[in-house]
């Protein structure tokens, strides 16, 4: 529980501080963008100023007459302006500055261009005044220079890496929690091995006793040869969930081997619910193989078939096992005519502690999902499934040696 409330604090901090973060550089990326436009609208007043005085005449205005240090001085801060702009004559084009325009354009297309350039920059900012006397003068309309553009849209920048700065802490602390669960399981499985295997080993024991005090009698021996079997089957289990966190030895088996060793051990039981029906169905050759662990697939195909004999809520009922070939693999299908399953809950079926029964923890589906995918490879998903008729599991695995 402590483990769990540290993890959501830290998930809080760190949201909390990628957030002050972002806001912070939102506002300061704003403040910046609206700083530069002032200084930008400056630097054409200024512009315009120097292009007054370059153009007044000396004769008619003494007062301002410009010696040469002058003239170069506004020269110099004409020919440094870097921002897009437009000296308009009547509203018609006389010059512009920085449109890096095309060579190759003729003249009708530079007006063209030009126009739609005046009527964007007009929207943007109000024209600037060149004044040569009282009665006389032209105007500036100007854009935002590139470095204001870059500044306006770095906002939207900061925001994708923010996203993708959150997007990669939850998806670390997913995997975090994912491991941790699986860490869980492992732990449970591994226990359970071990609570089980002392009495499994007692109850060899007494099978063997019994075996000897029943010699001679048939009744009593098949019932302990039955007896015999579920132990051997406790034993099996034992040893599943041991192997459980550890990385399985894969064996070549053949198709055939996995469904029958599988059917043949459930189909005595499913007689005990009701009139269910379990067919097997392997039109695949001889010797068609399949690299399993026996005893971590055995579970596999028992689990499907348990699960199939949970969904099946009437008297009578059937479960089918299909082998065949898909592409480079095999698969096998497992099929009843049980309740289905809505589609809501299709993609909600492998996760640990999903059941709609009423006992159960929801674990079946979810090892299975682990035995084939991580242990050996292979994929297994609800191929089909219709609410009152029935579900279809896949499974499919490569190709044995």
């Amino acid at each position: 529980m402590f483990s769990f409330e540290l993890r959501s604090m830290n998930r809080v901090l760190i949201y909390g501080i990628a957030g002050f973060i972002v806001l912070g550089s939102l506002l300061y990326s704003n403040y910046l963008a609206r700083e530069l436009s002032r200084k930008e609208q400056a630097s054409v007043q200024l512009y315009a100023d120097a292009l007054g005085f370059l153009a007044a005449e000396p004769e008619e205005d003494p007062i301002i007459a410009l010696d040469e240090a002058r003239a170069f001085m506004y020269t110099r801060i004409i020919q440094e302006n870097k921002i897009p702009k437009i000296l308009l004559g009547d509203l018609n084009a006389i010059q512009s500055d920085n449109l890096n325009l095309p060579e190759e354009w003729d003249e009708r297309r530079r007006e063209i261009y030009l126009k739609q350039k005046v009527r964007e920059f007009m929207s943007q900012y109000e024209p600037i005044k060149v004044e040569y006397d009282k009665d006389k003068y032209q105007q500036v309309v100007y854009g935002e220079s590139s470095l204001l553009k870059q500044l306006r849209w770095f906002p939207l920048a900061q925001l994708l890496v923010a996203f993708t700065f959150i997007g990669i802490v939850f998806a670390g602390f997913a995997i975090a929690k994912r491991n941790e669960q699986n860490r869980v399981w492992v732990g449970l499985a591994k226990e359970t091995a071990h609570q089980l295997g002392t009495p499994v080993s007692s109850l060899m024991a007494w099978v063997e006793l019994f075996k000897m005090q029943t010699e001679g009698n048939p009744q009593d021996q098949e019932l302990v040869g039955e007896m015999e079997k579920d132990v051997l089957r406790l034993e099996t289990i034992t040893e599943r969930f041991s192997k459980i966190g550890s990385v399985p030895e894969l064996e070549n088996v053949e198709v055939q081997t996995i469904l029958d060793r599988s059917s043949t051990y459930l189909g005595k039981r499913m007689t005990r619910k009701g009139n269910i029906e379990l067919s097997v169905y392997n039109p695949l050759p001889a010797g068609a193989s399949l690299m399993v662990n026996p005893q971590l697939f055995d579970w596999v195909i028992e689990n499907l078939l348990k699960n199939s004999l949970d969904a099946i809520q009437q008297e009578k009922g059937e479960i089918s096992v299909e082998a065949g070939v898909k592409g480079d693999d095999y698969f096998i299908d497992v099929t009843d005519t049980g309740k289905g399953i809505p589609k809501s809950n299709i993609k909600k079926v492998f996760e640990p502690g999903f059941t709609t029964k009423k006992r159960g923890w929801g674990l079946g589906l979810s090892l299975t999902k682990r035995i084939v995918e991580i242990y050996h490879g292979g994929k297994i998903f609800v191929k089909h499934s219709e609410v009152g008729k029935g579900t279809t599991f896949r499974v499919l695995l490569p190709k044995g040696k």
